[in-house]
C-alpha cells in the first residue's frame, strides 16, 4: 500500500477530504489518527472468551491469563488501541534505509531509549514511520490487548498492515479474533493449552 491507496481508503471511510495526491501531510496524518480513534472500543466479555476458547479447544481461563499478561496497561487508551512501536522491526522491514535519516524510528539494533513511555509518543513514532513507508510503518507496531505485531496481518485475516491496525482499533473482541488466528496459524495451540507463558 502506498499513500495514494491509504488516502483513497481513508476518503472512502469519510476521514480524509483532501486531494488524492499520494503526498503525506497533516490532513492524512490526522485522518489516520481519527480512523484509529473512532472505533466503538467495546470491552471483552466472558461470552467472547468462551467462544474463542471453544474455537481453540482451550479453557477460557487460559485465554484470560494471556490477556492479563499482555494487556499490562489497557487495550485502548484515549479511544485508540494501545501500541508499542518497534524501531528495529521498522529498520528490518525497510532494509535499514532510514536508520541514518530517522534514527528515532529506525534502528538496526533494539534500543531501549527508542521506546517512549507515553502512548502519545508511540503514536508519533507510528505516524512518522507511516509517512516514510505505509506498510512497514503499520507492520512495525504491536496493537491492543494481545500486542500482536502488524507484520502478522495476513495470519490474522487482514488484507494489509493498515487493515490490521484499523481492525485492532474497533473492539476488544476484534483483538481477540486476531489472537485466535495468530495462535492457531502459528502452531501455538499446544503451548497455550499447556498454560505456557513463554511461547509468545
Amino acid at each position: 500500500m502506498d499513500h495514494f491507496d491509504l488516502q483513497r481508503n481513508l476518503a472512502r471511510m469519510g476521514y480524509y477530504r483532501g486531494k488524492i495526491d499520494g503526498i503525506y501531510g497533516p490532513m492524512e496524518r490526522t485522518a489516520v489518527m481519527s480512523a484509529l480513534t473512532d472505533g466503538p472500543d467495546y470491552q471483552l466479555t466472558d461470552a467472547d472468551v468462551v467462544r474463542a476458547g471453544r474455537a481453540m479447544q482451550v479453557e477460557p481461563a487460559k485465554v484470560w491469563a494471556v490477556w492479563d499478561v499482555e494487556s499490562t496497561a489497557a487495550p485502548f487508551i484515549n479511544g485508540r488501541p494501545t501500541i508499542l512501536f518497534e524501531p528495529h522491526r521498522f529498520s528490518r522491514a525497510t532494509g535499514g534505509k532510514f536508520d541514518k535519516s530517522h534514527p528515532k524510528i529506525s534502528s538496526k539494533a533494539w534500543n531501549k531509549k527508542l521506546y517512549p513511555a507515553s502512548q502519545d509518543g508511540r503514536y508519533v513514532q507510528l505516524l512518522d514511520a507511516v509517512g516514510l513507508d505505509v506498510d512497514a510503518g503499520f507492520a512495525s507496531a504491536s496493537y491492543g490487548g494481545f500486542q500482536i505485531l502488524g507484520e502478522n496481518f495476513a495470519i490474522c485475516d487482514a488484507a494489509s498492515p493498515w487493515a490490521f491496525a484499523w481492525r485492532q482499533a474497533q473492539t476488544e473482541g476484534d483483538q481477540l479474533d486476531a489472537f485466535v488466528h495468530f495462535v492457531t496459524r502459528n502452531g501455538l495451540l499446544p503451548a497455550l493449552r499447556a498454560g505456557a507463558r513463554n511461547y509468545w
